[in-house]
């Protein structure tokens, strides 16, 4: 869990989620088991790029602003089609032993020795979601493929997790597959010879 505590204030009533939008303002909404309602909240757009940059969706973030700090997971980002800017965010407000399920990105190591090999790992999962205590929950997960060779398969079981966390899903779910590098390369365009075949003219057209 990171140190870093981030700021936001409670939504002002009555503005526009546009409104603040234009103002540089991100809207935002928290929830979970402290809160019996959701409570609004805003955070400026500077502060929205830095917390989602400086997180995943397992860290445990403090927010502060509210009557006290606040410790959360960001649960979805709402981005904006053209600019990818963050409009609105969901917090799940959390307690550090609480009880959590969260996707987690996996992250692959090793690929350059595959690649001195002439292969390659084609993944087949990017996340992985995992259950357990908030504050034993990893922020990501590594898998070294520095080993494998042409056609290894790796497997959902044989990714390794801190005790007390449970990977869900089924352990023979795929994870990746090792392939030659070759074979994922395409095709180069053929020129097209002397023999090719004739354009019929258009109607009009010259020879």
């Amino acid at each position: 869990m990171s140190n870093t505590v981030y700021q936001i204030a409670r939504r002002r009533e009555g503005v526009k989620a546009k409104t603040l939008r234009r103002e540089g303002i991100i809207p935002a909404v928290i929830y979970g088991k402290e809160h019996r309602d959701s409570v609004p909240v805003e955070l400026t757009l500077q502060e929205a790029n830095k917390l989602l940059k400086e997180n995943t969706s397992s860290s445990i973030i403090k927010l502060d602003g509210l009557d006290k700090t606040t410790s959360v997971i960001v649960k979805e980002v709402q981005r904006n089609g053209a600019t990818f800017l963050p409009e609105h965010i969901d917090f799940q407000s959390i307690s550090l032993r609480e009880i959590i399920t969260v996707s987690i990105p996996l992250h692959i190591m090793g690929e350059d020795q595959l690649q001195r090999d002439h292969l390659l790992f084609q993944p087949n999962l990017q996340e992985i979601d995992l259950k357990g205590p908030a504050e034993d929950i990893p922020e990501r997960l590594e898998f070294d493929v520095s080993t494998l060779k042409y056609e290894d398969k790796v497997f959902l079981s044989e990714i390794k997790v801190p005790e007390g966390i449970e990977v869900l899903g089924e352990d023979d779910e795929l994870i990746g597959i090792v392939l030659s590098a070759q074979l994922s390369e395409e095709p180069e365009e053929t020129e097209v010879g002397e023999e090719a075949a004739e354009v019929p003219l258009v109607d009009g057209e010259e020879e």
